[in-house]
């Protein structure tokens, strides 16, 4: 009977290691070009203090939702280590980071720049004025592999015309002008008016990009430092 129970106990506690690392995000390192290295840890884990160590130059470090308290002084005092004058690291965190970085990053590290969302609850350096849900919604496409430059890069809104559209438009217009025309040269003053209603042909109106305005704006004050040659 023990050993049925130790049995079980330790199936039961595999389950759940699996089904843990099953949910927990894996972290993850992209090139932001020009030198610039995204960094995301796995959640509540120190294992990817590697990730940061293995970058050579700036970086964005993204503890949005880095909740742990267990590793929050180990990253602390990685990201200590990391930055220097030629390597700043751009810490993005969100309300819901770690109180324990919060607080260590609010007295504040020497060349580490902190952007978050705007919010009552949050000291940062660069406030961006962001909704919650769509900085949540940013972090959950990075976390999903969604490309980095899709979530910085806002596509060029050009409106494109078919050519059936126009055909139609300019034929509409040519039956209004003949209509017209019909009506002024008629001899009858009582003929009913005989106005067509246009048909609406503009397109529908898509939906917005998902745009991480916090990664975005860490991007363009890199862009802007390497332009001063700051980096």
């Amino acid at each position: 009977m023990k050993l049925l129970r130790l049995v079980l106990t330790l199936g039961l506690l595999s389950f759940v290691a699996e089904l843990h690392a099953a949910t927990t995000p894996a972290g993850r390192v992209e090139d932001l070009g020009q030198s610039l290295t995204y960094v995301r840890p796995a959640s509540g884990s120190t294992e990817s203090l590697s990730l940061l160590k293995s970058v050579s130059g700036p970086a964005v470090l993204d503890l949005r939702y880095f909740s742990s308290e267990e590793h929050a002084a180990n990253w602390l005092a990685a990201i200590k280590a990391f930055a220097t004058p030629k390597r700043v690291c751009f810490v993005l965190v969100s309300p819901e980071t770690s109180p324990v970085l919060l607080i260590g990053l609010a007295v504040g590290v020497p060349d580490c720049i902190t952007l978050g969302r705007a919010s009552p609850s949050l000291e940062v350096d660069i406030a961006i004025d962001t909704p919650a849900e769509t900085d949540r919604k940013a972090w959950d496409a990075i976390v999903h592999d969604t490309a980095l430059d899709k979530l910085i890069t806002a596509p060029l809104d050009k409106p494109r015309y078919d050519e059936s559209v126009l055909a139609k438009e300019h034929a509409a217009e040519l039956n209004d002008d003949n209509s017209t025309a019909t009506d002024d040269v008629a001899d009858a003053p009582n003929a009913p008016a005989t106005d067509t209603p246009k048909k609406d042909l503009a397109a529908p109106a898509k939906s917005k990009p998902l745009i991480d305005a916090v990664l975005q704006r860490a991007v363009q004050i890199d862009r802007g430092l390497l332009a001063l040659r700051k980096l």
